[in-house]
């Protein structure tokens, strides 16, 4: 049996349906990205219908994860040209990112259709606010479908032995790979452009990579605190408040991070975790989304810290969600460590 291609050709047959795949995402992300933004805009989304709660938090961070992974993507994207082969690695790795933020917005999108069809926040609708958004939900619906079909078109890839270990490609590194290329347009400014690239490839990439389950820590910390520290300020949050929507910030970014991350090589870890450390990752992960989970229905489950909807205030919310976090955490970690899971030898996280 012959080995599998490590590059496909320039006149492979699949690369057609690859590229339709590919930019099938980035245009359903960026109608996705319109369709988001009226979040931001209070007379308009005042009146969509899933401006309460579970359908706001679906959208409230798919908002975000949406733009991280296109980001991502696109850098990726810009490394392979028509002209020239390309690494099957990196072409699996692309793929996976155009899975993930497509489900990310089916995600957000099924929810969208699910409020406007149970009518919801109905007495707030107006003929033009919820038009409008009505309207843009269809086309982020149209695109986002014809994305999914070009995704799911394309050719089976040999799965190639470099998608793991020390040689597989990452986002982090084909980030430092462009920002080298690109210096070129920053005239005066291209040694420092340079000079910081490997700065960040010979210190920052290799860190990362060292631990990448703390740069993930820590990238989420930073997005919980900034996004969700400047909503409290902007809103006049207490502190008790703002420091809740920081850490539910933080998880949100987490648990969405390290799945998503490792499956579609964020980071290439040269350090995989297994045994212990990875049953209690992933009971972390399971933790941080249950907290999210608790976020969205609330309003359903307050009675299991002895409240209601017109009671409850910052402390049953603590409450209800530490309860989520810390129940999620030892049924995963209590699973996993009955089941054995993820003994030497199982793919790593993140990488």
């Amino acid at each position: 049996m012959s080995a599998p291609l490590s590059v496909l050709p320039v006149d492979d047959p699949r690369r057609p349906f690859i590229r339709r795949a590919v930019f099938g995402t980035l245009w359903a992300a960026g109608v996705f990205f319109i369709f988001t933004s009226t979040k931001e805009v209070k007379p308009i989304y005042d009146h969509a219908p899933w401006l309460n709660d579970p359908y706001d938090t679906v959208i409230s961070f798919t908002m975000f994860f949406v733009p991280l992974v296109t980001a991502c993507l696109l850098v990726q994207v810009s490394l392979c040209l028509r002209s020239e082969p390309l690494s099957v690695a990196r072409v699996m790795a692309i793929l996976r990112a155009c899975r993930v933020a497509l489900g990310a917005i089916v995600v957000d999108l099924v929810s969208a259709w699910v409020a406007l069809a149970l009518g919801a926040n109905s007495s707030q609708w107006a003929p033009g606010a919820t038009g409008l958004e009505v309207g843009l939900l269809f086309l982020a619906t149209s695109v986002g479908t014809m994305a999914v079909v070009h995704l799911v078109r394309v050719p089976s890839l040999p799965r190639p032995k470099e998608l793991r270990g020390e040689g597989a490609p990452d986002w982090l590194g084909d980030a430092v790979t462009v920002a080298r290329r690109e210096s070129r347009w920053f005239g005066p400014l291209r040694r420092l452009v340079l000079s910081t690239a490997e700065w960040a490839d010979r210190c920052l990439v290799r860190r990362v990579r060292r631990h990448p389950i703390v740069a993930a820590a820590i990238a989420s910390a930073v997005f919980g605190a900034t996004v969700f520290g400047w909503q409290g300020y902007r809103e006049g949050y207490v502190l008790s408040v703002t420091l809740l929507a920081m850490g539910l910030g933080f998880s949100a970014m987490f648990a969405f991070l390290v799945p998503a991350g490792s499956y579609f090589g964020l980071v290439r870890s040269t350090r995989p975790s297994y045994g212990v450390q990875r049953r209690l990752l992933d009971a972390s992960v399971a933790a941080c989304a249950a907290a999210i989970v608790a976020l969205a229905f609330r309003n359903s489950l307050w009675w299991t810290v002895g409240s209601n909807p017109a009671a409850a205030g910052p402390s049953q919310f603590a409450t209800l969600t530490g309860g989520a976090v810390l129940l999620s955490f030892l049924v995963v970690a209590g699973a996993e460590t009955l089941l054995r899971s993820h003994s030497r030898g199982c793919p790593p996280p993140l990488g």
